[in-house]
């Protein structure tokens, strides 16, 4: 989970934070969620394969949440049979 708020940036994993960051690093911009799979020329052969898997994003502008929150409004779509929603502003 990565947290940017009040000035700082904190990165966390299963609700234990795990780095944090401030000044410099935190975005100045509006952010953007882009995933990506790169597929280059490695020096060496024979079969490559990628698996990405994601069973959900879930972004809040301009407060921070916390996992247990994340997790309930999560657990609520499934609940509705909500599969997939996207309110994120395209540009």
């Amino acid at each position: 989970m990565i947290t940017a708020v009040d000035g700082r940036v904190t990165y966390s994993v299963d609700g234990k934070p795990i780095f944090s960051s401030g000044g410099k690093t935190f975005p100045r911009e509006p952010m953007r969620i882009h995933l990506n799979t790169w597929l280059t020329d490695l020096p060496f052969a024979g079969e490559r394969t990628w698996n990405m898997q994601v069973d959900w994003i879930y972004a809040v502008d301009g407060k921070a949440v916390s996992a247990a929150q994340v997790q309930r409004a999560v657990d609520g779509f499934y609940s509705n049979g909500i599969n997939y929603i996207n309110t994120t502003n395209r540009q």
